[in-house]
């Protein structure tokens, strides 16, 4: 597998639900595999769940597992079959409607009427159909059909400045929040993120030791706006762009997503881009030039993570697009320079500012660090810097959450008892790793806390040759 400092996320759905497959993204770059579980049954998590832990085995090397969360996304009712709008005619969304037809629909939170506005651009199917509201009632929403199509059962339903702020999490998520914990997954992505007290409340349906990774997933106006106060409590970030651009306007997606970014990258806490990142390699096996741009532009951002969707999960070319995703990856990253900005005043944040600087100005080739609880990896990680991370902890779970982080490369080794076993330990990696193995008289730069076996206690840096 070639070494990328950008890590990839790819969805496993029907054209990769194979042992096989898995494996093989696993050898052409997927560092962490997507199991959605809006498409997925309890039996289809537990077996990919099983191929992806035997692909760990067989490439002797940490894969990640995220499980994501279906979360309280508005959808129409049910609908009789071969339902068709056509552009122009009236359709007239209702709290009473339980089997929709030509004529209208209901919702599954009926409530979101009161909120809709006339005026307002509604989507239907991630935007396949497209109304305009007309006139509002108590109970009705008269709309104007502006796109047309096929009106399938239970899709979407999207329209700028609606939210659910207080679905709760449902009993069906409640399910497969218990499933995450039973299989042993790595992370958690949390679906319409509204503020704070929906990671909360999440969270408080896991055990109080639990290392699962609660990603946030923003996909709406209020996510935006709380973003902050949500990376207070989440772990990471993904910026959910399909959502979110039927929810704000489309054309201001490109700058949440830089702002985004921006504010992970300084809490030292990972974001993901997503969502239709390659989508014409679903059925094509090369990519637009505007995908290519698009990817390349996240990576500049400085996303620590891009993930494909249907493009593994229902594609018919999933090996090749992991494979472009690579390629993208290792060019635009010959481009982006180091981030430098000021840190706050302590001793951990000057030691990962400096360990980036001192390496470059040695020629070191590779960063070693120790750490606990993956804060010291992902601090260095967060300027940038050219030269591989190699993480080195021994908690299992935070070897596999490491996965998310840019250019870090996360290594499962004994506890470290003390200063001599830690110099041992790193020259060791430093000669033997799957990243780059330095020869005689190269240098690296060894990041550590001091005493060994406290998280957040980063105090040290030492440059060592071979």
């Amino acid at each position: 597998m070639k070494v990328k400092p950008v890590k990839i996320v790819a969805t496993v759905g029907p054209a990769t639900h194979t042992t096989e497959m898995i494996l093989e993204l696993a050898k052409v770059g997927v560092d962490v595999f997507r199991i959605n579980y809006s498409h997925a049954t309890q039996e289809e998590a537990i077996e990919r769940t099983k191929w992806i832990r035997e692909a760990e085995k067989a490439l002797d090397r940490p894969l990640t597992i995220m499980g994501d969360l279906p979360g309280p996304k508005i959808r129409i009712s049910d609908m009789e079959h071969n339902t068709n709008l056509e552009k122009g005619q009236t359709f007239v969304v209702s709290k009473h409607i339980t089997i929709g037809n030509k004529e209208g629909c209901g919702l599954n939170h009926p409530s979101i009427i009161d909120i809709l506005e006339v005026g307002a651009e509604v989507f239907i199917d991630d935007g396949t159909i497209k109304l305009v509201i007309t006139h509002k009632d108590k109970d009705t929403a008269t709309a104007e059909v502006l796109v047309g199509g096929h009106l399938k059962p239970k899709k979407g339903f999207s329209a700028e400045g609606i939210s659910l702020s207080t679905a709760g999490v449902s009993e069906k998520d409640k399910a497969w929040i218990q499933a995450t914990i039973e299989n042993k997954a790595d992370a958690l992505a949390i679906s319409f993120v509204q503020d704070a007290s929906d990671v909360l409340e999440v969270k408080k349906l896991f055990p109080k030791d639990s290392k699962v990774m609660l990603i946030a997933k923003i996909e709406t106006a209020n996510g935006v706006a709380n973003a902050e106060s949500i990376l207070d409590v989440a772990d990471g970030l993904m910026v959910a762009r399909g959502d979110l651009g039927l929810a704000v306007p489309i054309a201001k997606v490109p700058h949440i997503q830089k702002q985004l970014i921006d504010l992970c990258v300084k809490r030292a806490k990972p974001v993901i881009t997503a969502t239709q990142m390659l989508e014409s390699m679903i059925s094509k096996p090369i990519p637009t030039r505007a995908e290519v741009t698009d990817v390349s532009n996240a990576i500049l951002d400085r996303t620590d993570a891009v993930m494909l969707s249907a493009e593994t999960a229902e594609g018919k070319f999933p090996v090749e697009t992991v494979q472009m995703m690579v390629k993208i990856i290792d060019e635009a990253v010959k481009h982006l320079p180091p981030y430098d900005y000021q840190e706050e005043g302590t001793i951990p944040n000057a030691i990962s500012d400096s360990v980036g600087k001192i390496a470059s100005r040695i020629d070191a080739k590779l960063v070693i660090a120790f750490t606990q609880s993956g804060i010291t990896a992902r601090r260095i990680s967060r300027h940038r810097h050219h030269q591989p991370v190699i993480a080195l902890s021994p908690d299992a779970n935070i070897i596999r959450n490491l996965n998310f982080v840019w250019g870090v490369h996360p290594y499962l080794i004994p506890y470290t008892k003390d200063f001599d076993h830690m110099l041992d330990a790193a020259k060791e990696m430093a000669k033997s790793n799957r990243i780059l193995c330095l020869e005689k008289d190269d240098n690296y730069v060894i990041s550590a806390g001091m005493p060994f076996g406290q998280s957040g206690t980063t105090n040290m840096i030492l440059v060592e040759k071979v």
